[in-house]
């Protein structure tokens, strides 16, 4: 089955206008004249090279006729990577190393690599081309190949020049690198254990993220829906076939978006299947009520059954943990995105979906140490089981608000809230009398528990229906007089936000000069929320942020203009932020991929200012 979804997804993917490589990439060669070869690459429709990818190579070195020179048309910067956007007019210079005379066949290997402004990069190609040259024409000469790359004066064009050579490496280790970048060359040149342990290890830090946070009720109710019987050994195989469901879409996804620049967990992101997603958890809360047969066909209630285990599946929850991974799993971090960039620029997606399953695994074990334990502190049958099973019922519907909540007004999630909060204050007898014999015992505390949260609940709702949008504050439209928090907020700059390729490029023209900051942003992403109530929030951050014209891209729908400009920039998926200097050109290095603390962004802020 998932070899049949994989399957259909390249055959779509190739189903919607790009090239094929031999359509993409046509080269030829012929002898410009009598001691010059030269080679094109006649390139297709938005099909553009990168400049350090195209490389020439004497095939056959022992044949007396041998290079002098290589020159080639001058790069351009191609939305920040050097790169040829025609052919790269190669022009090569031969002599020869030893007396010859007649025709004689000069093979050349040509190396290349190039993508599709559409969002597809190609595998890395290499072909052999041969033509004619009459030797009788050539002057000899002794001494080795030369390889020489072409005269350059401006900036870009030495930068280009560098990567063109043979001396590329130097040169890129002295250049600064992103994270991501730096994170991908650890695929590229470290051995495979190495890049098993070092992803694994990623996976472990991603896992305290509050990306992977939803999963843990899920896997837990899981579990706990297995009921009488379970068993640890049980319990843990059965977290074991979740996660691994996890990582093998995880590893699908990720593989699929490096090569095709297709983010299939964005496209799981659309409304509906939120919301239809989200009714699964609510249905699933109301088994753990025991409330199934009130409301749902005996067809339907036998699938959702088999999707939350109930009956034993292994089906289901592999069903439900491959699901998770798509829809609820996590955000893109700069190790994905590194793992990314190295699929899409060498095609290798073995190694690369190595990385992503060792990154997968490495989240995952948090989830295994909590179905297992879900299943060794399993209650025997009675009350105490009933009561586990509604906390665990309450847990899956406030997994479903919070992924209903990325489509919905952020007043209207604090509603959905408040009113969970105040079901749970009195289910647990916020609102019932103690009586004068029970001052002291243990439903007392229950009932200061439960008023507590009621009171809770109610500053929510009444927030929610008064405009407020942040939780921990539900009452600052009460609170706020005489526009004090506007005040406070236009003493700083606010992000535009933008969706769009044009928008952008008309506010990088216009704000030459400064420097720009643009955050990549979605409202289905947790960790840009994160950054946008923590990170972004700080005062020191916004006051260092006032240097910069502030733009957000929205890629909540998901739509053409989102796809275009992320294939544009590289964007993997959100939460990414560039930089673009004063002439506005981005500063790759400076990118960053992923959640940062205030401080630690802080620090990125400084070193990008020159501070």
């Amino acid at each position: 089955m998932r070899l049949l979804l994989l399957l259909f997804i390249s055959v779509s993917v190739w189903g919607v206008g790009f090239l094929q490589p031999d359509e993409a990439f046509k080269p030829k060669i012929n002898t410009l004249d009598d001691q010059t070869v030269a080679i094109e690459i006649e390139l297709g429709d938005q099909i553009y090279l990168y400049a350090d990818k195209v490389k020439v190579k004497d095939a056959d070195q022992k044949d007396g006729i041998d290079f002098k020179s290589v020159s080639m048309a001058e790069p351009v910067d191609h939305d920040g990577e050097i790169a040829f956007e025609a052919s790269p007019a190669i022009r090569i210079a031969l002599v020869k190393t030893k007396e010859l005379s007649g025709d004689h066949i000069v093979d050349v290997k040509l190396f290349f690599q190039g993508c599709s402004s559409a969002g597809l990069c190609y595998e890395p190609q290499e072909v052999t081309l041969s033509t004619t040259i009459d030797a009788d024409a050539l002057v000899q000469e002794g001494g080795s190949s030369i390889l020489k790359a072409p005269a350059v004066k401006t900036a870009v064009e030495e930068k280009a020049s560098d990567a063109v050579a043979d001396n590329t490496e130097e040169a890129a280790a002295a250049e600064p690198q992103s994270e991501t970048d730096r994170i991908a060359q650890v695929i590229e040149g470290g051995s495979l254990w190495f890049i098993i342990l070092s992803f694994f290890g990623f996976g472990l830090l991603l896992a305290l993220t509050p990306c992977v946070f939803p999963m843990i009720p899920i896997i837990s109710s899981v579990i706990v829906a297995q009921g009488e019987g379970l068993g640890t050994r049980k319990a843990f195989w059965l977290s074991v076939v979740y996660v691994l469901s996890m990582a093998v879409a995880y590893t699908i996804a990720g593989v699929l978006a490096g090569l095709f620049g297709a983010n299939l967990q964005a496209a799981f992101q659309t409304p509906w299947i939120i919301t239809l997603f989200a009714l699964i958890f609510v249905v699933l809360a109301m088994s753990m009520f025991d409330l199934f047969e009130l409301q749902i066909p005996n067809a339907l209630q036998s699938r959702i059954t088999q999707l939350s285990g109930k009956k034993g599946g292994i089906a289901g929850v592999a069903i439900m943990g491959f699901l998770s991974a798509l829809i609820v799993g996590p955000c893109v971090a700069a190790p994905l995105a590194g793992a990314l960039i190295y699929i899409g620029q060498t095609g290798d997606a073995l190694l690369g979906g190595v990385a992503l399953f060792a990154l997968s695994i490495g989240m995952g074990i948090p989830l295994v140490a909590v179905g297992t334990s879900a299943g060794k502190f399993m209650p025997k049958p009675g009350a105490w089981m009933d009561t586990v099973k509604s906390i665990f019922g309450v847990m899956l519907i406030g997994v479903a608000i919070w992924m209903i909540s990325r489509i919905l007004d952020e007043n209207i999630s604090m509603m959905l809230w408040g009113a969970l909060a105040v079901f749970v204050a009195i289910n647990i007898g916020a609102l019932e009398p103690l009586g004068e014999e029970c001052i002291r015992c243990g439903r007392a505390n229950k009932k200061a528990l439960g008023f507590i949260i009621l009171l809770y609940g109610m500053s929510l709702l009444v927030g929610g229906m008064s405009g407020a949008k942040d939780p921990l504050h539900p009452l600052e439209p009460f609170l706020s007089s005489k526009g004090g928090t506007a005040i406070e907020t236009a003493q700083h700059k606010t992000f535009e936000k933008i969706t769009s390729i044009e928008e952008l490029e008309v506010i990088l023209d216009e704000s030459k000069g400064k420097r720009v900051l643009v955050d990549f942003y979605a409202d289905w992403c947790t960790a840009c929320k994160e950054f946008d109530a923590k990170t972004f929030s700080d005062e020191a951050v916004k006051t260092q942020m006032d240097s910069f014209v502030l733009v957000k891209v929205d890629l909540t729908a998901n739509d053409d203009a989102a796809k275009a400009i992320s294939s544009k920039y590289g964007i993997f998926g959100p939460p990414a932020i560039l930089f673009f200097d004063e002439s506005g050109t981005r500063i790759k290095s400076a990118d960053v991929v992923g959640f940062k603390e205030p401080q630690e962004f802080l620090t990125h802020l400084n070193t990008v200012k020159g501070e």
